[in-house]
């Protein structure tokens, strides 16, 4: 996590991102805290467009994750490219639910939820 939460600093100082792509594939070492984080982060940029998360693999990152997740998204108003990738990952059938249950608050362009 703390090198995810190291990224995390960094990212928040880029104001004007507008497409976030990240791969955390199959680091155990990463779990809720560092999504937490990361996903904070990205909740202060007011002009992220295109959200791109591949947890695959991060076997330590839960529901509680997925909410971070999905509350950023759902809030995110300039966010319309989402795609996410949780297999792997300790994210419940009603968790990847939860996630899918975003794309139905309001338009995206693109929304996919793999796992």
């Amino acid at each position: 996590d703390s090198g995810v939460i190291d990224v995390s600093h960094g990212l928040a100082q880029l104001t004007r991102l507008i497409s976030f792509q990240m791969d955390f594939g199959c680091c155990d070492g990463v779990s809720d805290v560092g999504v937490s984080h990361v996903m904070e982060a990205i909740r202060s940029l007011q002009n992220l467009s295109r959200l791109h998360l591949w947890l695959n693999g991060c076997s330590k990152v839960t529901d509680v994750g997925g909410r971070r997740i999905g509350d950023v998204v759902r809030t995110g108003t300039s966010i319309i490219d989402v795609e996410v990738n949780v297999e792997g990952t300790s994210i419940s059938e009603g968790g990847v639910a939860n996630l899918r249950s975003v794309k139905d608050t309001r338009q995206f362009q693109k929304f996919e939820i793999e796992g």
